[in-house]
């Protein structure tokens, strides 16, 4: 799941990330994984890699530096960014 910082951030949006947390697991989930980056931030550094080196996200079951993947890679990870909670 791919949350929107600004999301996070504001009072409302982190108790509503936390609810949504509580009900999968009650409800049995076994497992959660979070990118909380912005799609501008993923942006830039297809843009600009050198400056964005250090930037890990999850992938598929895995975390990988986004500068080191490959472009169809960084694209599909910068569309599916982003959920409203």
């Amino acid at each position: 799941m791919a949350v929107a910082a600004q999301e996070v951030q504001i009072g409302k949006g982190l108790e509503r990330l936390v609810n949504l947390i509580d009900f999968y697991f009650d409800k049995g989930g076994m497992q959660m994984q979070f990118n909380v980056v912005s799609r501008e931030t993923l942006q830039r550094a297809q843009e600009d890699p050198n400056k964005y080196r250090s930037l890990i996200v999850r992938v598929a079951g895995y975390s990988a530096y986004f500068v080191g993947l490959d472009k169809t890679v960084q694209q599909d990870i910068i569309e599916r960014t982003e959920e409203r909670i």
